[in-house]
């Protein structure tokens, strides 16, 4: 899950405990069976006690056949494919609103760092653009140096053919 705070994004794992009985969402009890009976559509959702490393949370009304709940301030998936998918979509998100915003650019931060977290493949992707990244600085200085020892080879044969003609 991710809990979008005030404080930045923050990624926690849990384990479902209990899930309650399919209901319609905020329906009143036997609402589900006489809504069914009559064939209207209701959405129907569960009641979820998950275990975190912060204590046992509930969530209350997450879509039965969802695997992505966007309820409130936290992002629930059942796996962390999903999430890396809905973290790319709020980093986007923030890209656009960071001018804006000074809490989108601390979130965009954490969304990188929690991407490298829980996939693999994007924190070889980052690590392998930081160090593309680096070459072409290092690159960059080399060839700067280059070009002054070059301008400084030049100036001293340029002395020495003044001292060789004297």
């Amino acid at each position: 899950m991710l809990d979008l705070s005030d404080n930045g994004p923050i990624l926690s794992e849990g384990v479902v405990n209990e899930v309650s009985q399919p209901h319609v969402k905020d329906a009143q009890p036997g609402q589900f069976l006489q809504a069914m009976a009559l064939g209207q559509q209701q959405e129907v959702v569960v009641d979820l006690a998950v275990g975190t490393p912060s204590g046992q949370r509930t969530f209350r009304n997450v879509p039965a056949q969802g695997v992505v709940d966007r309820g409130g301030s936290t992002i629930i998936t059942e796996s962390l494919e999903l999430m890396d998918t809905e973290i790319q979509q709020l980093e986007r998100v923030s890209d656009e609103h960071i001018a804006k915003n000074p809490w989108h650019v601390k979130a965009k931060e954490q969304y990188v760092e929690i991407r490298k977290k829980i996939s693999p493949k994007f924190a070889h992707e980052q690590e392998r653009d930081e160090t593309i990244e680096n070459l072409k600085n290092q690159y960059g200085e080399l060839k700067s140096q280059n070009d002054d020892i070059q301008a400084t080879q030049k100036e001293i044969l340029a002395l020495l053919k003044k001292t060789a003609k004297a």
